[in-house]
């Protein structure tokens, strides 16, 4: 008796374990149905309320659209001042302060600092399991599998409002929450900002419809940002459609348009022919899902399959063999021209990063701060033909610091953003650029140093050199003679 005693005494801990385990694996199971239920009901209830803002906002479509006039942004450089070349014989003035006129602070995301020892994975094809997913396209030569959509695709007869909202309800009657998780998740994968967005959902209509017309696009290109949460419009000029976005800064090569209804917000013409249109018909109700404008910073670099360019520059010393990803620079000169700050705080891309690294930072070893930066400053200033927009574009178009590696010109802009990604990423010194309203772009360096000695400014009370790389053979501290005196603006980056 004993002995039974002993051993359902050692028995009941391990029964109570099992016991206790049992209860608490169905506890879990219990606890992954109800939430299972409770997210498809939520996701059943979003979806009948997409539905039903999407039948309302078709029914509005129907209205007749207003005609809306359309405004020129006010350029940033509007008569840019030609590089100089420093004369050393002549005697240079005492150096001075440069006045400051205003300060703009734009609202991005912190700039990450890339890994260069750990080139992320670049995607061939983002989704492994293809299973239902028979649809290929190409992004930026990055292939993509998107869900295969048994229901047809409608055709769009007419651009008047009754044809674009029949369009749109046909749009809605899809199963169209397929797509739209899909593309987010590819958003989501491919590191890419809403202007990638944008042009992501451009080839996943053409994959779909690939004989689908512009003006189908452009309808469903709008309907899938509004979707996803982005104010975006269809305009009409003529019998063509152009899609209408808001942006969350200024975009200086295209038109825009605002409504008294929401202060601040600009709705940009996304014409890739660059026309001087005088209106554009378009709605003013926006649809209720979309509630953000269009954020264009970069954060990350997008994640894009590399095919790897490389060029050679020479500072008249030595030549230097820069690579380039040439998928990541035709991806970048689709972007509307921006904020500067966008361009002097963007990710770069880690080939990039690493062919710079390569190339220039073993001649800043041992360098002092002062020579390190005029080895930059020089670098940027004899490396590269000079052309401005105009001459190159006819129309204002910035450059990122790729960009401006694999272009054969530049301008101050280009050359002040990419001075400014060199310093941040190979010094670590911080740096700001310097806006002479409407006519330069060009940049100011904070030394540890603070008896370094050269024209400068102030920023939050601290001391920040000029570094001109439009100033051709000048050093720190040394900031164009026509332009000391004008009062100047500074662009803060993250």
């Amino acid at each position: 008796m004993r002995k039974i005693f002993y051993l359902l005494a050692m028995l009941l801990p391990a029964w109570s374990s099992i016991c206790g385990q049992n209860d608490f694996e169905q506890y879990a199971h219990e606890q992954e149905v109800s939430f299972k239920a409770y997210s498809d009901k939520e996701e059943t209830d979003f979806k009948a309320y997409s539905d039903s803002v999407n039948r309302e906002f078709g029914r509005y479509l129907t209205e007749a659209w207003p005609d809306c006039p359309l405004i020129k942004p006010e350029q940033p450089i509007k008569n840019p001042v030609p590089p100089e070349t420093f004369d050393p014989s002549k005697q240079r003035p005492t150096p001075m302060k440069q006045p400051v006129r205003g300060e703009i602070e734009l609202p991005a995301a912190p700039l990450p600092l890339p890994d260069a020892d750990k080139n992320p994975p670049l995607p061939q094809k983002p989704f492994q399991d293809s299973r239902g997913m028979e649809v290929e396209a190409s992004f930026f030569g990055t292939t993509i599998i998107l869900p295969k959509i048994t229901a047809r695709f409608p055709h769009l007869i007419g651009t008047d409002e009754p044809h674009v909202a029949s369009y749109w309800n046909a749009l809605s009657a899809m199963p169209y929450e397929m797509w739209i998780a899909h593309i987010g998740k590819l958003k989501s994968l491919l590191g890419l900002n809403d202007w990638g967005l944008y042009l992501l959902i451009g080839d996943v209509f053409k994959a779909y419809c690939p004989q689908g017309s512009e003006n189908e696009q452009v309808v469903f290109s709008v309907f899938t940002l509004n979707q996803l949460g982005c104010k975006a419009k269809t305009g009409r000029t003529g019998q063509e459609l152009l899609p209408l976005i808001a942006f969350n800064c200024e975009a200086y090569n295209a038109l825009y348009f605002t409504f008294p209804t929401e202060q601040g917000i600009r709705y940009s013409v996304i014409d890739r022919k660059h026309r001087s249109l005088s209106s554009v018909k378009c709605y003013t109700l926006n649809h209720a899902i979309a509630h953000r404008p269009a954020d264009v910073s970069l954060p990350e670099f997008p994640h894009l399959t590399a095919d790897i360019r490389t060029k050679t520059l020479n500072n008249r010393r030595n030549d230097y063999r820069l690579a380039y990803n040439k998928n990541l620079v035709d991806f970048y000169a689709t972007l509307p021209c921006v904020s500067f700050a966008v361009y002097g705080q963007a990710a770069l891309d880690p080939v990039f990063l690493k062919s710079v690294e390569r190339q220039l930072a073993p001649a800043l070893q041992g360098m002092t701060q002062e020579a390190a930066i005029n080895y930059l400053l020089h670098f940027v200033q004899y490396a590269f033909q000079y052309k401005t927009d105009e001459e190159q574009f006819g129309y204002e178009k910035w450059f990122f610091a790729e960009e401006t590696i694999a272009s054969s010109y530049s301008d101050c802009e280009d050359r002040s953003i990419l001075f400014t990604q060199l310093v941040r990423h190979l010094l670590k010194m911080p740096i700001v650029l310097v806006y002479y309203p409407g006519r330069h772009l060009a940049t100011a360096v904070r030394f540890s140093n603070t008896d370094t000695t050269g024209d400068y400014i102030t920023v939050d009370g601290t001391k920040y050199l000029l570094c001109d790389p439009t100033y051709i053979g000048a050093d720190l501290g040394m900031g164009m003679p026509q332009l000391m005196g004008i009062p100047i603006e500074i662009i803060k980056l993250k």
